[in-house]
């Protein structure tokens, strides 16, 4: 069983869905994105129109969530039952999981692909995380210390922010920022 509706759960399920009788459990239904648009990579769309590093991060106040980005095999698979799109399961018992018609089915292997909030609470004594123990900052730069920077956040400046393509650009701006920061001292 594979918990999740987003790129990475649909992509271990149905690659496992080839060896294996496979579910995918999720509280949302699976959305598609095409992966070539018009005839061309999605990156290079978000590249070319700007998107990928437009300075979008500070209007989230909360990560949008994405679509399952499909060449057509992921939404192939699941038309084909392969792997199983279920609702998620209300209960664990041993390996023995609960749906909410009461039905219940043996399982193997729960795989958690549902994302992750990273883990920041080491920070609050600075006084750095607002109250849902997200990083009090704006475009990576923490509000509370000067020297502080963030990167690697959802939404942090960009839809790229938590990718390779991303990260990079703003740990540049981060450490450009951090620089100036410590010349002014």
């Amino acid at each position: 069983m594979v918990v999740g509706a987003g790129n990475s759960a649909v992509q271990v399920a149905a690659e496992l869905a080839q060896v294996a009788r496979v579910g995918l459990a999720g509280r949302a239904p699976v959305r598609f994105f095409p992966q070539r648009p018009l005839g061309r990579d999605l990156n290079f769309w978000l590249t070319v129109t700007g998107l990928d590093a437009a300075p979008l991060g500070r209007f989230q106040s909360r990560p949008a969530t994405m679509a399952v980005i499909d060449d057509g095999r992921y939404r192939a698979a699941l038309a084909t039952g392969r792997p199983e799109r279920r609702p998620m399961f209300t209960r664990v018992d041993g390996s023995t999981v609960a749906w909410a018609d009461e039905g219940k089915e043996e399982v193997d292997v729960i795989i958690l692909a549902t994302g992750y909030l990273p883990d920041l609470d080491f920070l609050a004594p600075l006084g750095t995380l607002d109250r849902t123990g997200r990083p009090l900052h704006r475009d990576g730069a923490s509000l509370a210390h000067p020297r502080l920077a963030h990167v690697g956040l959802e939404w942090q400046r960009s839809l790229s922010s938590t990718s390779l393509r991303g990260v990079g650009r703003d740990a540049r701006r981060a450490a450009r920022r951090i620089a100036r920061e410590l010349r002014s001292c």
